[in-house]
C-alpha cells in the first residue's frame, strides 16, 4: 500500500502508541445495562455489571492487537512464544463472557499450540527443527511462561475467599480487591505484559520500537496506582493518562523527531539508489557500443578471406586499441 517504508512503520509506532489508551474508553461507560438482552445474559452466562466486563474484555483485546504486531515482526527464533501468548489471550477474550464453559473453550483452543509440538516431536528431524529454528532459548521459554500466566488470570487458582497469600518470605495480600483472583486478574497480569513488552523493545532494533514505552509506561503506572490506592475500590485504571501525559507527549515528540531522521535517511538511500542505476545505465551503455564495435572487427577478422594483408594489419591495430580503451 505504502511504498515508503517509513510511513509503514509510522502507523505501526503510532498503534502501538496509542492501543493502550483504548483501555479508558471504559471510563465512559455505564455501570450496567438496563437492556432486556443485558439482563437474560446476565441470568443465563454470567452474573456481572457491564463495566467489569467491558474493562477486563478491553484489557485482552489491545493486549492481543499488541501481540499480533508483535508476532508480524518477530524474530523467528521467538515467534513460538509470542504465538503461545496469542493463544492464551484469544482464549481469554472468548471465555471471560462465558465463565461457566471456560474448562472446555481453554482445552479447545490451547490443543492447537500442543497439537503443533506434538506433529513436530514425531517428526524425525525434532531436534534439527529445533535447532535450526532456536526454539529453545530463554527469551522463548519467559513468553511461554509469560502466556501459561495469562491462561491462569481466568482460572481459580485460589481458593475463592482467599485475600492473602502466604509465600513464607512474604505475605501478598489482595490491596482491597474482593480476593485473590480479582486482584490477579486486574492487577499482577500487568506485570506479565510489562516483562513481554519489555523483551519486544530490547530484541527490537527498528526505531520505532521506542513506541512500546508507551505500553509499559501505563502498565507500570496502573500496576502501581492499583497497588497504592487500594482503599478507593472503585478507582482502578482512571488517571494514568493523565498522571503519564508528559512523558508521553515527550515520548510522541521523540518518535516524530526518529520518524523524520528516518525519512531523511530513506530519501538519501532512494537518491543513491537511482543515482547508482543511472550511473550503471550509462557504464553500460558506454561500453557497450565498444563491446560492440570490438565484435563487427572480430566478425571481419574471422573472414579474413576478403581482406589484403594491410586492411588486416590495420584492422587489427584498430581492434588492439580499442582493447586497450575498454581495458
Amino acid at each position: 500500500m505504502f511504498k515508503n517504508p517509513v510511513v509503514k512503520d509510522g502507523i505501526k509506532a503510532l498503534a502501538i502508541f496509542l492501543l493502550p489508551f483504548v483501555l479508558y474508553i471504559n471510563i465512559y461507560l455505564p455501570h450496567d445495562l438496563n437492556n432486556q438482552f443485558w439482563k437474560l445474559y446476565q441470568e443465563k452466562f454470567f452474573n456481572t455489571n457491564f463495566e467489569s466486563l467491558a474493562y477486563v474484555e478491553l484489557t485482552y483485546w489491545y493486549l492481543t492487537f499488541l501481540f499480533l504486531i508483535w508476532l508480524k515482526n518477530v524474530k523467528r527464533k521467538h515467534f513460538y512464544g509470542v504465538i503461545f501468548i496469542l493463544t492464551a489471550l484469544i482464549t481469554n477474550i472468548i471465555t471471560f463472557p462465558f465463565p461457566d464453559y471456560i474448562t472446555e473453550i481453554k482445552l479447545y483452543w490451547l490443543s492447537f499450540p500442543l497439537v503443533h509440538l506434538t506433529i513436530l516431536y514425531l517428526k524425525k528431524d525434532f531436534l534439527n527443527t529445533i535447532g535450526i529454528n532456536h526454539q529453545v532459548n530463554p527469551i522463548n521459554i519467559i513468553l511461554i511462561t509469560m502466556g501459561i500466566l495469562y491462561i491462569c488470570t481466568r482460572l481459580e487458582i485460589f481458593p475463592y475467599s482467599t485475600k492473602e497469600l502466604n509465600l513464607g518470605f512474604t505475605i501478598i495480600g489482595s490491596y482491597g480487591f474482593y480476593n485473590l483472583n480479582i486482584f490477579h486478574l486486574v492487577v499482577i497480569i500487568k506485570i506479565y505484559g510489562c516483562i513481554a513488552f519489555l523483551i519486544w523493545f530490547l530484541t527490537e532494533k527498528k526505531w520505532w520500537r521506542y513506541a512500546i514505552l508507551s505500553p509499559i509506561l501505563l502498565l507500570v503506572n496502573q500496576f502501581y496506582n492499583s497497588i497504592s490506592y487500594y482503599h478507593e475500590e472503585d478507582i482502578v485504571d482512571e488517571f494514568e493518562l493523565y498522571q503519564s501525559g508528559p512523558l508521553l507527549f515527550i515520548l510522541l515528540i521523540a518518535l516524530l523527531l526518529l520518524g523524520q531522521a528516518a525519512d531523511h535517511q530513506e530519501r538519501i538511500k532512494a537518491f543513491l539508489k537511482l543515482q547508482y542505476q543511472h550511473i550503471e545505465h550509462a557504464v553500460e551503455q558506454r561500453f557497450g557500443k565498444r563491446q560492440q564495435r570490438i565484435e563487427e572487427k572480430k566478425q571481419r577478422l574471422a573472414t579474413k578471406k576478403d581482406l589484403s594483408k594491410a586492411e588486416l594489419a590495420a584492422l587489427k591495430k584498430e581492434l588492439e586499441e580499442e582493447l586497450k580503451k575498454l581495458t
